[in-house]
């Protein structure tokens, strides 16, 4: 019972190791809510789908340790955001911001969107007008 006891203790002091971001918190609690945020708003670029925040990747952990750095020694979070974009694309941004570059990423859907619906209108103002000159007679076919 002793040993099952121990074991669980064990196990249980072992759970902060699990954790993603196991670096103590920032002395200053805007900073640590800074460097919070900031880490949810980056992408890994190794899993792309996840944030720094959430993500296990050596990747992560470098730009985690890296935030942390920049936030602890007083940088804006823009001036975080511009080093990173910097060094790594636009791409790290989980929110590109705006730009000649990414306009197309922004306006396609609307583009395409028009697009479509002009060619469905234009179909159907086609159909509409070859209804309109049709006089062939419709044969029925009754089946019983």
């Amino acid at each position: 019972m002793r040993r099952a006891g121990l074991a669980l203790l064990l196990a249980l002091a072992a759970l902060p190791l699990l954790a993603i971001d196991a670096s103590p918190p920032l002395p200053d609690p805007v900073q640590q809510q800074r460097y919070q945020a900031l880490i949810h708003e980056l992408r890994c670029l190794k899993c792309q789908g996840e944030t720094v925040a959430d993500t296990q990747a050596m990747f992560g952990e470098d730009i985690r340790r890296q935030v942390r750095e920049m936030v602890g020694s007083g940088k804006s979070d823009p001036e975080v955001r511009q080093y990173l974009v910097d060094r790594y694309g636009e791409i790290i941004l989980l929110r590109p911001r705006w730009s000649a570059g990414n306009a197309w990423l922004w306006l396609a859907p609307a583009i395409f969107l028009i697009g479509g619906a002009l060619v469905a209108w234009r179909i159907l103002r086609q159909r509409r007008g070859l209804l309109a000159t049709d006089t062939s007679e419709v044969d029925e076919v009754r089946r019983s």
